[in-house]
């Protein structure tokens, strides 16, 4: 669902920003659109050109938040969690904490929809992130010059079968697989660190293995979205594999253009599979 220029005029949007290009496709286009925002940079992993705040720093974070009248939080770039032992939390995020309970120690779609909660809680809406730009979600097809073969076709199969299987217990999002056997599960290292290991994994040294992406069952698509662009690309080239299969309008793709373009150069396929 697109929001109107009108609609984005009334809200004072924070945006919660990690790594990677989509916090600044965001940006550009509420510049665009005219709209009033802040930028919230997660320290570690988003732009040090903006304020700065620890992951911990749940109050100072919202105290930031609340001085500029913020209605709506959009969280966009990737994040990697961490141990929540390892967090160095102020005392309102001490308070979250204990009110997220077992959550905290759970997948990531459990601690995600408490989180929602939590903001909803303290009177913030949350948007998503195609709702600002609305050519991030992937359609059904086949993108590329390149096509799969039949083999490649039989992989993405297996692939949404064990992905399937694996969103049960809120693990993992995407996987590698070569002629039926599965190479690689992404976990909390991320899809690039997946891929790199996916070369040394391979059944054969030439062109081959197929990555399935897509998201969880009752995924939370506003705080935490499967997302690739040119530098997944870039990784798959570099682990040789022969295409990416994303689940349409379950993941999204970040300069839609640039990134087939790429897939193009380097012989790689990309489509959009539906459920």
């Amino acid at each position: 669902m697109q929001l109107l220029r009108n609609d984005i005029q009334r809200k004072v949007i924070a945006v919660i920003a990690g790594s990677g290009n989509l916090p600044h496709r965001i940006i550009s286009k509420l510049q665009e659109l005219q709209a009033q925002f802040i930028v919230v940079s997660i320290a570690g992993f988003g732009s040090p050109e903006y304020p700065q705040f620890e992951l911990g720093e749940v109050g100072k974070i919202l105290e930031h938040i609340k001085a500029h009248a913020v209605t709506d939080v959009i969280f966009c770039g990737a994040v990697t969690r961490p141990s929540i032992f390892s967090l160095k939390l102020d005392e309102i995020g001490k308070k979250w904490l204990r009110k997220l309970g077992i959550r905290a120690f759970l997948g990531d779609d459990a601690l995600l929809k408490g989180i929602r909660m939590l903001l909803s809680n303290e009177g913030l809406n949350i948007l998503k992130p195609q709702e600002i730009l609305t050519t991030l979600l992937t359609p059904e097809g086949i993108f590329t010059n390149v096509k799969p073969s039949e083999s490649d076709i039989k992989d993405i199969a297996r692939g949404v079968f064990v992905l399937q299987a694996m969103a049960k217990a809120d693990v993992g999002q995407t996987v590698v697989v070569q002629e039926g056997v599965v190479l690689a599960i992404e976990a909390k290292e991320g899809t690039a660190e997946m891929l790199h290991r996916v070369s040394q994994l391979k059944l054969t040294s030439s062109k081959g293995g197929v990555m399935v992406k897509t998201a969880k069952i009752n995924q939370d698509e506003a705080i935490d979205f499967p997302t690739v662009g040119t530098r997944t690309i870039i990784e798959a080239n570099i682990a040789n594999i022969a295409g990416i299969a994303l689940g349409a309008h379950k993941t999204q793709i970040i300069d839609f253009a640039e990134t087939i373009e790429l897939a193009n150069k380097k012989g790689i396929f990309v489509m959009g599979i539906g459920s």
